[in-house]
């Protein structure tokens, strides 16, 4: 990132709705970690109504929003965590707060996760009062590779006006994926307006960290994200690595019901020397560690486990969406993974999955997937912030140069020309 650059993005605003799991929050905090080492001068600000934010290691200079949570319970169904709570107040406390941030921060960029109206549209006013407030903010959306099933998701943008929305609100659409995977563009059918918008960043890959030395104990990592929903595959998981000849370390996460909990450390406790853990802050290392992974298909997880190049089965989440399941389709065809679909004989087929990724070792396919996306999501914010301070209106796809020129670039804008920014 050139020094021109690093002047013009000065303030960045997050929104990860986060009503289930882990995903939105941790793909937030990587794009802020990326960008707040590299940009001394930057603000961030994160909406995020995560109830367990604050158990994440996050940048220092990190400003965090907490929001009312709720907990997803249907396809497009949300409940407030505290039963005591009325969902309309909810909601509406939740835009207030969104509002009241964006109009007093007035960012040069504003970055939402995944859903392009918020949950159930809390959004929506918050761009309205945005646009009044701070009229030449750069509204960006994010999405990661894949959001649902094709034919589900196009259903529900035309029931819920999301295609208006992204013409008539979006500066650029980032796509945190690979076009060669999955062409967002045909899958969602954008019109060509939209899609000229549209960027492919490539995967959120981390930088992977120090595989630990082979020991004589190895272990198998089992994990299913926030883990809601994820005390079946984790009982699995232990049967399996003992049939295996391993111990196995089980991650629970913060969000799995207690008494789920409390039943997986029985089991682990019943001989084999497996450990159950609430949490893990570097998920990352534990997988470079690990003889093999076990987990469900979230968009985090499978891009940490494909950056370290870990031995993986993948048991993906089938309702309330899709998606899981259609990104470890999409990953197994490249040789990076094994899927195990849940249902009759779940246990049985983990089993024999794990021994054979076991048998196998590390994939030496790994390198098949583009996973610098940060870099790229870096410089595309940036670009929308140079775009902010000259005032630019047009919102066609940006031609990329190798150089830039700021007296040159300045004296194009005055006189009401394109402006050519860096890669």
């Amino acid at each position: 990132m050139t020094p021109p650059i690093r002047s013009a993005l000065r303030s960045l605003l997050l929104y990860a709705h986060d009503t289930y799991g882990l995903g939105h929050l941790r793909r937030n905090l990587a794009i802020a970690d990326h960008l707040l080492a590299r940009l001394p001068a930057l603000r961030v600000v994160l909406l995020t109504g995560s109830p367990v934010a604050e158990r994440f290691r996050a940048h220092p200079r990190l400003t965090l929003v907490r929001l009312p949570p709720v907990v997803k319970v249907g396809a497009d169904d949300y409940r407030p965590r505290d039963p005591r709570w009325d969902a309309s107040l909810v909601r509406r406390a939740r835009t207030a707060i969104m509002r009241d941030v964006a109009c007093r921060f007035r960012p040069d960029v504003f970055l939402v996760d995944h859903a392009p109206q918020g949950m159930k549209g809390e959004l929506l006013g918050v761009f309205d009062a945005l646009r009044r407030a701070s009229p030449s903010t750069r509204l960006v959306l994010g999405l990661r590779d894949v959001v649902d099933d094709p034919l589900v998701v196009r259903r529900a943008w035309t029931e819920q006006g999301v295609y208006a929305t992204l013409a008539a609100t979006y500066d650029r659409i980032l796509v945190y994926g690979c076009r060669e995977l999955l062409d967002v563009v045909r899958a969602y059918r954008l019109p060509e307006t939209t899609a000229r918008r549209v960027t492919y960043c490539g995967y959120l890959g981390r930088p992977v960290t120090a595989i630990a030395a082979a020991t004589s104990d190895p272990f198998v990592l089992g994990t299913a994200g926030g883990g809601g929903d994820g005390a079946e595959i984790l009982a699995a998981t232990i049967t399996a690595a003992r049939a295996a000849g391993r111990r196995s370390l089980i991650v629970t996460g913060p969000l799995m019901d207690q008494g789920d909990r409390a039943r997986l450390v029985t089991l682990a406790a019943d001989g084999g020397g497996s450990q159950v853990v609430e949490f893990v802050a570097d998920l990352g290392s534990a997988m470079g560690a690990a003889d093999a992974v076990v987990t469900m298909g979230g968009y985090n997880t499978l891009c940490e486990v494909v950056a370290q190049g870990a031995a993986a089965v993948v048991v993906p989440r089938r309702v309330p969406r899709r998606e899981q399941e259609i990104r470890a389709r999409l990953f197994a065809g490249r040789g990076l993974l094994r899927v195990v679909e849940p249902g009759e004989g779940f246990a049985e087929r983990l089993t024999q999955a794990l021994g054979a990724a076991l048998a196998e070792g590390r994939p030496t396919t790994r390198r098949r997937l583009d996973l610098d996306g940060l870099p790229r999501v870096a410089r595309a914010l940036a670009r929308e912030a140079v775009a902010r301070h000259l005032g630019l209106e047009d919102r066609a796809p940006v031609t990329v140069l190798p150089a830039w020129e700021a007296s040159a670039s300045h004296r194009a804008a005055a006189a009401g020309a394109r402006v050519a920014v860096p890669a």
